[in-house]
């Protein structure tokens, strides 16, 4: 006699087991659903009648997967070009803003070039916030970091040091070695 415990551990596999077959039927119906409604959108012809359910099921699936690739392929071409004239359009009406500022004023947006961006050399160990922020990927809390670890912990002495700073991964190093002397 089993029991209290194994009891309902019984019925809970049960219960599992009687979801978990209900949910597979609920996928089934839903897919043969779905591959209803996209053979109608295609237009394919149902396979003949010597094939069991399972197969003509299976080819209905693979022309449905087949018409949504076609659709895809033919929809691409169009998208770039939408996404190609959206972001030069964006770039004019940006120019624009900034041209038609008033004179004696300065422009509200301000497009810094790479080279604006990252100064020839900067001495790690004697930089100012301001000049650390110059830096690429280097914020104004970076650069904090940067100056608080050189504070406790005295001069850096590699990239590897520096690597010991809150924010600067192997990726960052690596990006800011050529910029950076120590």
């Amino acid at each position: 006699m089993p029991t209290a415990a194994e009891r309902n551990a019984l019925l809970f596999l049960a219960a599992v087991a009687v979801i978990g077959g209900g949910v597979r039927v609920a996928q089934q119906s839903r897919f043969a659903r779905e591959v209803g409604q996209s053979e109608q959108l295609v237009g394919a012809r149902r396979p003949s009648s010597s094939l069991t359910d399972d197969a003509t099921l299976g080819d209905r699936a693979i022309a449905a997967q087949l018409a949504a690739i076609d659709s895809a392929r033919a929809a691409t071409p169009a998208r770039r070009a939408r996404s190609r004239t959206g972001a030069s359009e964006s770039r004019r009406r940006r120019a624009a803003a900034i041209d038609s500022s008033p004179a004696g004023e300065q422009p509200r947006l301000s497009i810094r070039k790479s080279s604006e961006r990252a100064p020839l050399l900067v001495d790690i160990n004697r930089a100012t916030r301001a000049e650390l922020e110059r830096l690429p990927r280097v914020g104004p809390a970076l650069a904090q970091r940067i100056i608080d670890w050189r504070e406790q912990h005295g001069p850096y002495h590699s990239i590897d040091d520096l690597r010991h700073v809150r924010g600067i991964g192997p990726a960052t190093a690596a990006l800011l070695a050529p910029s950076v002397t120590f």
